[in-house]
């Protein structure tokens, strides 16, 4: 019966263990180059798309935006938006973003700026060989990150993990890295953190003025994100877990040039008076 019994155990926790490797660590083992983002898979000269942000109890509590640009030079530059502004614990923020690939759909740089809170909030990076060296600053504090460019070809930030996501294949997974910018705005703190993205299938969604639309289906384990993105790479809605914050959905919608040009002039970089000992504004 002993004997039976250990088997049983034995057989059971292999199978615990092989369940396991397969969620958990295979995927970061086989971990791949990440989509490459190129000039050459847009058909216009610029894309621009629009997403809302909602609460778990469906309050609409800001905006996204974003455009992806070709440029003379075959790079290309994804540039966004984000306006939160229906939060009780924060005033009106926004997040500026810009993000640019070479012609081979390489990272080549990465800018983060806050603006509405009473310091400065920056990240910049650009890659410099086998690094990616970032200077993040939050008031009068700086510091320097050096990332590994295998890990770093790709960088999110935890409101708006994606943008764009084209030549997606199911089992695919590759490493990222995340931002979270309200952590340096709760804490004044800003940090990196490597996350593995992995196409864990297929999925119907109902999209508005789409119908149903059939997508790949992107999960950030570590974070609780999910992502669901179109056949040409274009990310329809995301699902994502910000530190302090219960589940926020972002689903895409018409664009409004004008909203956007707004959410910039509303919420805008604070001047040195305002803003204290912490810097000089722009």
């Amino acid at each position: 019966m002993y004997r039976w019994l250990f088997i049983a155990v034995l057989t059971l926790w292999l199978v615990a263990m092989a369940a396991l490797i397969r969620r958990d660590v295979w995927p970061a083992w086989t971990a791949q180059d990440v989509p490459r983002i190129q000039s050459t898979q847009f058909e216009q000269a610029k894309r621009e798309e629009q997403f809302g942000i909602f609460d778990a109890q469906r309050q609409r509590i800001g905006t996204a935006w974003s455009d992806v640009q070709r440029e003379a030079n075959g790079h290309t530059s994804l540039n966004g938006t984000v306006l939160i502004d229906g939060l009780k614990l924060l005033p009106p923020v926004r997040f500026e973003s810009a993000t640019e690939f070479d012609t081979e759909g390489e990272l080549d740089s990465f800018r983060l700026d806050v603006y509405g809170v009473p310091m400065i909030i920056t990240v910049h990076g650009e890659r410099r060989g086998i690094y990616f060296p970032c200077e993040l600053q939050v008031g009068p504090m700086t510091r320097q990150a050096n990332l590994d460019v295998s890990a770093s070809r790709m960088i999110g930030e935890s409101l708006r993990p994606f943008t764009v996501l084209p030549k997606l294949r199911v089992g695919q997974s590759w490493r990222m890295q995340i931002l979270d910018p309200f952590s340096a705005i709760q804490s004044r703190k800003a940090e990196f953190k490597s996350v593995i993205a992995q196409v864990t299938g297929r999925e119907s969604i109902p999209i508005e003025g789409k119908g149903q639309v059939e997508c790949f289906v992107v999960q950030i384990r570590d974070q609780g994100s999910m992502a669901w993105v179109a056949d040409d790479g274009q990310v329809l809605r995301q699902e994502v877990a910000v530190p302090g914050m219960k589940k926020l959905t972002l689903e895409i919608e018409p664009y409004d040039l004008k909203a956007r040009h707004q959410a910039r002039d509303r919420v805008r970089i604070m001047t040195r008076r305002e803003r204290g000992p912490y810097g000089s504004g722009h």
